[in-house]
């Protein structure tokens, strides 16, 4: 750390895809790997990890801008243990079905070179996000297999998921601070993922100081992050993510921008409507119902055609509810519906009005 500081080059984020990959995908020292996948899978002993080939050791992007918040490291074990780690820097809101489509891909390959289904092995996907993922737990780490859902009764343990969610780390830490620095040294997948997060805190050097690996892995990431030629393309990739999550907030801002507009438009047309049918009515009752249902129906219309654009898969039944609102329901969802990621939001909104 010291060599590093005195050339004033920054430590390199391991969480950086071109890092990571150099960290814990090298096809010719695999020590980082197999120590992070012991303690992710919880195996000692004689169920610990002893070797593992990387199987995507070619699997270099060809661009700066390729795939640009997603590392994929592909390894299989010496017990025939299939994983696959991915790091996801920004949420897309499509990891949940993304990663059961990736893992079920991977069974399926296994299974073309199986004799039959008593042959297929395990096979593990693990995810380490930079966003929040679960709103059910405040838990950094979750596991997930197939299990009986009244009974936790596990139908097999063939496929795997883990979750490791980095803010719910960073809010752990701040919660228990005494605690993850008791734990130090004894939990080295907590002691991985303080790593990965950040490399240059005071956790990590107390970490360096207990856990061998990982002081070991810190003297590669300070030689990596000397090394010149390696910077610039480290610097490129980085810029290619910076502008590439600006554009998309960017277009996120637009995207909401318009529907505020549209929503405004809609709202205006609906008082139109609904003044010109109080107005052939000719009574002063008659105006003011016109221009509520007016308004009722502008806002449906409108507020349906956001919710389809921004929910594409989302069922007709959302719009009977939908319809079923008042007026004052239809201009809270107006203002929360901005503010939705997951069609579950939406869900729990309207059917619980």
């Amino acid at each position: 750390m010291e060599e590093n500081l005195k050339n004033n080059k920054s430590l390199f984020d391991p969480k950086v895809d071109f890092c990571f990959k150099h960290l814990f995908g090298n096809q010719t020292d695999t020590r980082f790997l197999i120590s992070f996948l012991n303690a992710a899978l919880d195996l000692k002993d004689e169920h610990a990890i002893q070797s593992v080939t990387i199987l995507n050791p070619n699997n270099e992007k060809e661009g700066v801008d390729d795939k640009y918040s997603i590392m994929d490291v592909k390894a299989l074990t010496n017990d025939e243990l299939m994983i696959n780690i991915e790091i996801q820097l920004r949420n897309e809101y499509n990891m949940r079905k993304r990663t059961v489509y990736y893992l079920s891909r991977m069974i399926a390959r296994r299974l073309k070179t199986a004799e039959d289904y008593q042959e297929i092995n395990k096979t593990v996907a693990i995810n380490i996000l930079d966003f929040d993922l679960l709103d059910q737990t405040n838990r950094f780490h979750n596991v997930f297999r197939f299990k009986e859902i009244q009974t936790s009764i596990e139908l097999t343990d063939v496929a795997e998921i883990h979750t490791m969610e980095l803010p719910e780390l960073r809010r752990y830490i701040t919660d228990h601070r005494e605690e993850v620095e008791r734990e130090i040294g004894k939990n080295v997948l907590l002691d991985w993922l303080l790593f990965i997060d950040n490399p240059e805190s005071e956790l990590s050097k107390m970490i360096t100081r207990e856990v061998p690996e990982i002081e070991e892995a810190m003297e590669m990431l300070q030689k990596l992050s000397q090394d010149d030629i390696l910077r610039e393309q480290y610097e490129a990739r980085e810029k290619a993510m910076r502008d590439r999550i600006s554009a998309e907030k960017e277009r996120e801002r637009r995207i909401k921008e318009a529907e505020r507009i549209g929503m405004e438009k809609g709202m205006e047309k609906g008082m139109e409507k609904g003044m010109e049918k109080g107005m052939e009515k000719g009574m002063e009752k008659g105006m003011e119902k016109g221009m509520e249902k007016g308004m009722e129906k502008g806002m449906e219309k409108v507020l349906w055609k956001i919710i389809q654009k921004r929910f594409p898969t989302v069922e007709s039944s959302f719009f009977e509810k939908l319809s079923q609102l008042e007026s004052s329901k239809l201009e809270e969802l107006s203002l929360e519906l901005l503010d939705m990621n997951t069609v579950e939001e939406l869900e729990v909104f309207l059917f619980k009005n």
